[in-house]
């Protein structure tokens, strides 16, 4: 914790340091050197009467001529330096301010040139321009270089030399004398852009990595909306605020070991703040392996085209992948997964929410551990879906979601609430050596295949009210434990209710210990 707490306070210092100069950088000359003449005096007069205290003098002698007139002309003179030195001050400051808008308005006038060669000299440029600056200055030309990946981008022109495209149209009008006529559209793309765009990221890539000499990671990032190809962001730190809401990734896009503290980030990346992926598209593959979360994770309205990999991830906040730990919120919430997605051995420190999630392909979260409410409220599983030694430590909610393949919860354990109210069961279900420690609440499921709940332990109040249990086989053998209290059926007043699919036909079950 005290990790975590230790670079917001960092930062905020180093803010509350920027604020204070700026202040005193809008303050007019005058005024400063009088500030700085009284704060001079004040000075003067403690150090007086601090040596007056140490090295007591006789008030009977007087003082002689010389030593007045010596005073005051050193006092002249400390009065003239104080204002020399603010002047100095004043002029440095003035001078630095103009350098720096110099080299930044060449720089981006390079990255606005026609020329491909010149535009990614002015990617280096502006990149030069923050390594020698800091504050508000280097945060202006990183917002920059993010602005230029912004702009409107054409894959299937960005990597060619084509700088002009015209269009030719039938004009309908109702003109009769402009029957015929054609009208010229003229479309203007920047030549080899996809050079320039991989450039600016490599270059902020670089400048977020452990060894680089300048680092750029206390500051923030915008992305939003931007088309990133073959995105490699692996080994990186965001400390600051990274945005990536309805961001485009074509191409390998490459998390990889990404430490998110706050914000966000990618591969091996440190986020100090939010990490907000909100309404992105990932065309290929996402690898967001050994991945740490920090804070809050956003990926609600993702949709991954290809298969999608969170192996070894830590979630400090929202989220879940493999090998994941979340501290806070996973945000999850209508999420489209179209291929596979991993998140065995997932820790979700905080609650995880996939509400109304899509898992067209296999879904993976072998040995997760929801540490919070983990909420997969009308999720839809299209096919496999594996949460074989999953750890449900707080409440977890299955109402209303589909199975349309097989369902494997075997040796998984649910610690408090659980729901599967209304879920439905289209393949197997799998349950055997389960453990329900809390409430489990099975009301109106429908289990279209076969379900195995041998060897489950049901410690807490266990409902299996309204349910349908189809027509395959139904298994409870030798649970390892059956209540107290006992799990509740529609049958229990009368067992010549009981479906004979559901097993065993001697009702209720033997626990196993006692068989």
């Amino acid at each position: 914790m005290a990790g975590r707490a230790s670079a917001p306070r960092a930062r905020l210092g180093k803010d509350a340091r920027a604020a204070l100069s700026r202040r005193a950088g809008r303050i007019r000359l005058f005024p400063a050197v009088t500030a700085a003449l009284l704060a001079g005096l004040g000075v003067a007069v403690a150090a007086y009467a601090f040596l007056r205290w140490l090295t007591p003098v006789d008030p009977s002698k007087q003082a002689a001529e010389i030593d007045v007139t010596r005073v005051a002309l050193t006092v002249v003179a400390g009065v003239g330096g104080v204002v020399a030195l603010v002047i100095a001050y004043r002029r440095q400051r003035d001078l630095e301010q103009s350098r720096f808008v110099e080299r930044f308005g060449a720089a981006a006038a390079q990255l606005g040139a026609t020329d491909v060669a010149v535009r990614i000299a002015g990617v280096y440029a502006m990149a030069g321009v923050a390594d020698e600056s800091d504050g508000r200055r280097r945060q202006q030309c990183i917002d920059v270089l993010c602005g230029y990946l912004r702009l409107p981008y054409d894959p299937e022109l960005g990597a060619n030399h084509q700088s002009k495209l015209i269009v030719k149209r039938r004009r309908t009008v109702r003109d009769r004398s402009q029957v015929g006529a054609e009208q010229e559209q003229h479309l203007e793309y920047r030549q080899n852009d996809r050079e320039v765009r991989a450039t600016i990221v490599r270059v902020i890539a670089d400048h977020l990595r452990p060894a680089a000499e300048y680092s750029w990671s206390a500051n923030d990032f915008d992305f939003r909306t931007a088309h990133l190809e073959d995105t490699e962001f692996s080994n990186t730190t965001f400390a600051g605020t990274c945005r990536f809401e309805r961001a485009t990734f074509s191409g390998t896009t490459r998390l990889d070991g990404a430490t998110f503290t706050n914000d966000v980030g990618f591969g091996q990346v440190t986020f100090a703040g939010i990490a907000t992926f909100d309404g992105a598209t990932f065309c290929g593959h996402a690898r967001f392996g050994r991945t740490t979360f920090g804070n809050y994770a956003g990926f609600r309205g993702v949709t991954f085209f290809d298969t999608a990999e969170f192996d070894g991830t830590t979630f400090s906040d929202a989220a879940g992948f493999h090998g994941t730990t979340w501290y806070g919120r996973a945000g999850f919430d209508r999420t489209t997964f179209a291929e596979m997605v991993g998140f065995g051995q997932a820790t979700f420190m905080r609650t995880a929410g996939f509400g109304h999630t899509t898992f067209a392909g296999y879904a993976g979260f072998r040995d997760a551990t929801f540490s919070q409410e983990a909420g997969f409220g009308d999720a839809k599983f299209a096919n496999l879906a594996e949460f074989q030694g999953a750890r449900f430590v707080r409440g977890a909610w299955f109402g209303g979601a589909t199975f349309s393949g097989d369902a494997v919860f075997d040796r998984a354990t649910f610690s408090l609430g659980l729901g599967f109210v209304g879920t439905t069961f289209g393949g197997g279900a799998v349950f055997d050596g389960a453990t329900f420690s809390g409430d489990a609440v099975f009301d109106g499921a429908t289990f279209s295949g076969d379900a195995v709940f041998d060897g489950a332990a049901f410690f807490g109040e266990t409902r299996f009210l309204g349910v349908d249990f189809g027509g395959r086989v139904i298994r409870f053998v030798s649970p390892r434990q059956w209540g107290p209290p006992a799990p509740v059926f529609d049958w229990d007043q009368d067992s010549s209710q009981k479906p004979g699919n559901v097993l065993p036909q001697d009702w209720p079950p033997v626990p196993e210990e006692a068989s």
